[in-house]
Parts: structure tokens; sequence; C-alpha cells
């Protein structure tokens, strides 16, 4: 992806050395093209996909600081067909905070604000008796991620 915008980038210099312009239109020109092409450019910036969960309860162990990236496989009714959102309930573990993102894994403005994937900022909406908090995931064309902020323990997904 940098070796295009090189590419790109040096193209555009030559192009612009052509005409017969102020170095300070020059410049603009070509700041106002990086800018259009930063403003259209997608970029995958999902981290590594730990594992696809199927239907059903699965126990991870994390430690302070490490995430844990998956999308899911069910034959589950989603919560709603068109994005495959589903409830997903997740566990910590006594003592354990964890942190939960649904990312979309594409992020614009590489050139000016680049970003990554953070699994954080999905907030649990209900709880189970069984004190299982549940989070209303996407997985059309996304991954969720559980990070533990602090403690480390057994984390227990269920997938519907």
């Amino acid at each position: 992806m940098k070796s295009l915008l090189c590419i790109l980038l040096v193209a555009l210099t030559f192009h612009n050395c052509k005409t017969e312009k102020s170095s300070a239109e020059k410049m603009g020109e070509l700041f106002l093209n990086l800018v259009l092409i930063d403003s259209y450019l997608w970029v995958n910036v999902c981290p590594a996909k730990n594992a696809t969960l199927t239907q059903g309860t699965h126990t991870i162990t994390l430690s302070e600081g490490e995430e844990y990236w998956f999308d899911v496989s069910t034959n589950s009714e989603p919560y709603d067909s068109y994005l495959l959102a589903y409830d997903i309930g997740i566990t910590e573990s006594s003592g354990q905070t964890l942190s939960i993102g649904n990312s979309s894994c594409i992020r614009n403005q590489q050139i000016f604000n680049p970003s990554q994937a953070k699994a954080e900022g999905e907030e649990g909406y209900y709880t189970y008796k069984d004190g299982v908090k549940t989070y209303n995931l996407i997985f059309k064309n996304r991954i969720a991620g559980i990070k533990s902020t602090s403690g480390s323990g057994d984390i227990v997904i269920k997938v519907p």
C-alpha cells in the first residue's frame, strides 16, 4: 500500500513539474490531491483473527492486556438478519475487567488520520440471571474483540 502511494506521489510530482506554476501552487495542488486520495483510501486495519466460534459455549484464557479476536459461524437465527447481528454472552472471571469491541476493519484516512481496530467501545445491554453480560455484535464483514483491561482468568463466550 505504501509503495502504491509513493508511485502515485512521484507521478503527481512529475505531472506538476511540466506546468509553469509557482512552487506554492504546485504544492497546493499536490496537497489537495493527497487529501482527495486519502478521503477515498480504504485499508483493512483488522488484527489477525484468533478463531471462528461455532454455536455453544467456549472458554478462553486472557492475561491482563491480551486481546482475542473472533467471528462466529452458527445456524442460529441472528438478531438482525441483514447485519448478521447476534446476542453474544460474555462472562469475565472474578476480579477481571473486560473491554469488548466490534470492528468493521476498514478505516478511512490512512495518510492523515491512521487508526487501528480496538477491542473496546461496546456496552453489554442486559444481564441474564446467571450473570452473563450480553453484547449485540455484528459479524457482517466484521470481527469482535475482547481485551482483558485488568486481571487475568478464564472468559466464557456463549454463541447462540
